[in-house]
């Protein structure tokens, strides 16, 4: 039989040992708990690192991005566009005006006026001088040029041009030429004739020489 002694070692040694026992699977199953947490720490870790990897490359590649693309440049302000020009009117046509008409010819004029006469001496004309139906002019002169009467003194030496040129007469060039002096001091002579000129002066001797010159005529024309 085991004595007091032995029973409270054997008491204490069983205590002892459940109390180790206890204590070791207390820190085993504490370990376990560590060791299982720090798995998941691990594995929580690692799952975030994988999904951060995808965030961080495209956040490096955005950036990459960035700094190649050049920064769009300001959009400029828009001109307006100018206004255009205001329609200019039409100018009213200038109604045309008819083409004038020769008037009818007249009668057949005795004397011819200057503008005839100066036609005859040019050669562009016979010297014939028509009166118009309308108007004071003669029917040559009805557009407008001015229709004057041939100077006193060149009056026959005109009559007899006009005669001379119809009928073709010869020494014409003299005629002509006689008439042109006449018609060079025909002003003179009306002029004379308001005032007389005195004896030997130009105008007298130049009176003389006319009055020779349609004497000349006379004698040279029937």
């Amino acid at each position: 039989m085991a004595t007091g002694n032995e029973k409270w070692i054997f008491i204490t040694t069983a205590t002892t040992t459940s109390i180790s026992t206890r204590t070791t699977t207390t820190n085993i199953t504490t370990n376990n708990r560590a060791a299982a947490a720090h798995a998941r720490a691990v594995r929580a870790e690692r799952a975030a690192a994988a999904s951060a990897e995808p965030a961080d490359a495209a956040a490096a590649a955005a950036a990459a991005n960035a700094e190649l693309d050049p920064e769009p440049e300001p959009e400029r302000e828009s001109t307006p566009a100018p206004a255009p020009p205001a329609p200019v009117p039409p100018v009213p046509e200038t109604p045309v005006r008819p083409p004038r008409q020769r008037p009818a010819r007249g009668a057949r004029r005795a004397v011819p006026c200057f503008g005839c006469l100066r036609s005859a001496l040019a050669g562009r004309s016979t010297g014939e001088c028509f009166d118009a139906a309308v108007g004071s002019r003669c029917w040559r002169c009805a557009f407008g040029h001015t229709c004057t009467p041939v100077p006193a003194n060149t009056r026959p030496a005109a009559v007899r041009l006009v005669e001379a040129l119809q009928n073709d007469a010869p020494r014409l060039d003299r005629l002509r030429t006689a008439v042109r002096m006449l018609l060079e001091g025909g002003t003179e002579e009306e002029e004379g004739e308001e005032q007389a000129a005195p004896a030997g002066s130009p105008a007298a001797v130049r009176a003389q020489v006319l009055a020779l010159v349609g004497q000349i005529l006379n004698l040279l024309l029937p």
